[in-house]
Parts: structure tokens; sequence; C-alpha cells
């Protein structure tokens, strides 16, 4: 377990939004070509496409960017096998246990019977303990709704320093098996900051 965390050494020129977060998530944790078969929700807040018109210059530069940024990451979903939506539908052609809630993340290894649920939060404008507190109520919710006879993983995934330093003083969510990560550009420089991996 660690007890600190690592600043984001950020190479790129633009904050890594929460699709894109969902995104490097997958890939690194739960990818299909590992196995996983995954299915996730990107809200069109998400990707800019909603919300009053922005106000000022630095707002709508961000809005152009998750809106440049958000179809790329939905054809790298497409060409990782990921399906995005209709989860309940998902679930049932995959024939595996619907989980009630709306978690951002699904993923499920058929072959070990283990199944992992993440909520995710990237690069925001917003309040980030505010977003945070909305992620770890989802996940306390969906830790009373999984499924029987699967080993589940209940993540909360963030990006950011901000964000992170909140999330790493809810050290009580271990008690629920809840564990938390902070992404970072880099792989290599991802932290767990509490729980198992």
């Amino acid at each position: 377990m660690m007890t600190s965390f690592r600043p984001i050494l950020s190479s790129r020129k633009n904050e890594m939004f929460q699709p894109r977060v969902k995104l490097e998530f997958v890939r690194r944790y739960c990818s299909p070509k590992d196995g996983w078969r995954v299915c996730l929700d990107i809200d069109p807040s998400e990707e800019g496409r909603t919300g009053s018109p922005r106000e000022s210059a630095s707002a709508r530069k961000r809005q152009i960017e998750m809106q440049a940024d958000a179809p790329k990451v939905r054809e790298e979903f497409n060409a990782l096998g990921v399906s995005v939506g209709d989860r309940k539908r998902w679930c049932q052609i995959q024939r595996v246990p619907y989980i009630e809630g709306d978690p951002d993340i699904v993923a499920y290894d058929l072959t070990l019977k283990r199944c992992v649920i993440a909520e995710v939060e990237g690069a925001s404008s917003g309040q980030p303990e505010q977003k945070l507190y909305k992620a770890i109520g989802q996940i306390v919710r969906t830790a009373s709704h999984l499924p029987e006879g699967w080993r589940c993983g209940l993540r909360i995934v963030v990006y950011g320093d901000k964000i992170a330093r909140h999330l790493a003083r809810a050290k009580a969510l271990q008690r629920l098996d809840i564990a938390a990560l902070c992404l970072n550009d880099d792989a290599a420089l991802d932290c767990w900051l509490f729980g198992a991996p």
C-alpha cells in the first residue's frame, strides 16, 4: 500500500479528459487484448457537448479540446473491442451479470470469473472534490450490488494532482475493498493511493 503519491509529470500539451482517462485505464489494467470484456459509459458532458456557452477564453479552449479528443478516443475504444453505452443489453449479449447503478467501466474476465468496476474522474474545470465525492458515492452504492460468484475489484481512478490529494485522504474506502489509482501520462508512474492493485 502506498502512503503518498507522486505528482503527475505531464508531457502532454493537453489535459487528459475523462474519456481518455477511461481509455488509458482500460488499456493498462483490463484490456480486451488480455481477455477482458469491457463496457463503459461516456456522458455527453465528458465530450464537451453539453452545458451553457463558455464565457472565458480558457473554458472555450477546453471545450474545443474535449470535442476534438472525443472522436479519437471513441475510435480507439472501437479498435480495442470495447463497447460504449447500453450496458444492460451488452451484459445480456455477453452473458455476464448486470451490475445495478451507473458505473463508468465494467470489465469481465470470464476465464477467472473476475470483474473490475471503476469510477473515473479526469481533468476538469469544476471543483475536484465535488466530482470525487460523487464518484465515491457511486462506487459505494455499487459495492452493495456485486454479483455472487465473481471476484470483484472496485476502483476509483483519477487523473490530476488536486483530485488525487483529496482521494488519498479517503482511505476508509479500503474497508469496502475499494482501491484508488492516480493515473499518470506515463503508465510507469501510475500510483496506487491505497488498496490492492
